[in-house]
């Protein structure tokens, strides 16, 4: 086996600068790092301090071991050591039925979202490495994942409150572990991270150094094939009609899995769509079914087919608005606030004072509303106000995950009817 190389801090700008250009005021909008205390995430806060100073390392203790609490300690004087600002996100909610790595995630990802939130924080690292890539595509494969799902992580995904960063994505583990080596910097092995019981973690156990090389020819040609789909998926797109209100109307479901599920994420405001395969059994056999926050219906007077809009059941309660936040994975506020007891909610039943409109309740009910207790103050996106100084106020559709074609959904306009 040859010499692992230590990653160079010119590499590692380089890795960087496919994310830029970033906003020059550090001090104002620093890097989140999230940091587990192992090699990886303690090696890209190693180098993304020496790439820029104003940092800040995120540790989570998801308290599932009894010397959970005392490690992120350690990590945390650990990075002081290094000269990295950090803070512990302790978690005191994962739910231990089902699946505890993937509650355990889930989890994590919300605590590091909230943190960086609270923080000015827009960009997030994250210390996936090469072998992660090839597990990831070795996972998706064993359960019969799209084309577009064996192309597995991407470099940078983004949220309507956070980017998401991988720079070391094509990076081999054993060149971050040389790195550390080379500073005389410990880490924490998870021994979680070398038990069988997890999926994940058999595969890594198997894989061999060629069955490495294997799945990472594979993981290409499929991110290739994944990259056609994306050209023939555009095209596709001339079919469907959206509505900035969050909803899609059409003549006949798209044949291409992956297109579907983008929209079903764009509709119900989720980070992961449903699973290809009831995706693919919905193609071949469209019916009206409720699935992963969306609802798929008939359009009845819209003058399609079907109708693919916000499941109410599923939408969020009501938030605190303030300009910039966004409600229930869809919807952000943009404007000034004029009361501060001012909360973000669904329409509701309070649809039924709209009857005259064009559109159907089931999507003016799942529309933002403006509330001040129970009273009713605006709904922008109606041109409903209580008072000529809400009507600054507008709300923007910007689902998580959006389709990439910026064209597909229409720039805002008022549908209140004349």
């Amino acid at each position: 086996m040859r010499k692992a190389h230590p990653v160079g801090e010119s590499q590692f700008a380089s890795l960087m600068s496919v994310f830029g250009p970033f906003l020059p005021d550090e001090a104002r909008f620093p890097i989140g790092i999230a940091v587990s205390g192992g090699a990886d995430s303690l090696c890209l806060a190693w180098l993304m301090r020496r790439w820029r100073r104003a940092v800040l390392a995120l540790i989570v203790d998801h308290g599932l071991r009894d010397n959970s609490a005392a490690e992120a300690e350690e990590t945390a004087s650990r990075l002081q050591t290094l000269d990295i600002p950090s803070v512990i996100l302790r978690l005191d909610s994962v739910i231990r039925t089902g699946s505890l790595q993937k509650n355990a995630r889930i989890a994590r990802y919300e605590a590091l979202e909230a943190a960086c939130l609270s923080r000015g924080i827009l960009d997030l690292a994250l210390g996936h490495h090469e072998r992660d890539q090839v597990e990831t595509f070795l996972l998706r494969e064993a359960h019969g994942s799209s084309t577009h799902g064996l192309a597995a992580m991407a470099f940078a995904r983004e949220t309507p409150q956070l980017r998401y960063l991988r720079p070391l994505l094509e990076v081999a583990p054993e060149r971050l572990r040389a790195t550390l080596r080379q500073q005389g910097i410990q880490w924490v092995e998870d021994p979680s991270n070398r038990n069988p019981v997890f999926e994940r973690v058999r595969i890594r156990l198997s894989l061999d150094q060629s069955g490495h090389r294997a799945a990472r020819a594979q993981l290409a040609l499929h991110a290739g094939r994944r990259n056609e789909a994306a050209l023939v998926s555009a095209g596709a797109l001339s079919k469907l009609q959206a509505d900035p209100l969050g909803f899609v109307v059409m003549d006949s479901l798209p044949g291409d899995p992956a297109l579907l599920g983008r929209l079903w994420q764009s509709v119900s405001g989720a980070v992961y769509p449903p699973s290809p395969q009831a995706l693919a059994a919905l193609i071949a056999a469209p019916r009206p079914v409720t699935l992963g926050g969306a609802q798929l219906c008939a359009a009845g007077r819209l003058g399609k087919t079907w109708l693919l809009v916000r499941e109410p059941a599923a939408i969020a309660g009501r938030i605190a608005a303030q300009s910039g936040v966004t409600w229930d994975g869809r919807f952000t506020l943009r404007g000034e606030v004029p009361d501060p007891g001012t909360k973000i909610g669904a329409l509701g039943a309070e649809a039924r004072h709209f009857r005259d409109h064009t559109l159907p309740a089931k999507i003016l009910s799942g529309l933002p509303a403006l509330w001040i207790g129970t009273r009713l103050m605006a709904v922008p996106q109606l041109g409903a106000f209580a008072a000529p100084h809400w009507a600054r106020l507008r709300f923007s559709f910007s689902p998580a995950m959006p389709l990439s074609d910026p064209s597909f959904w229409p720039e805002y306009r008022e549908t209140v009817k004349t």
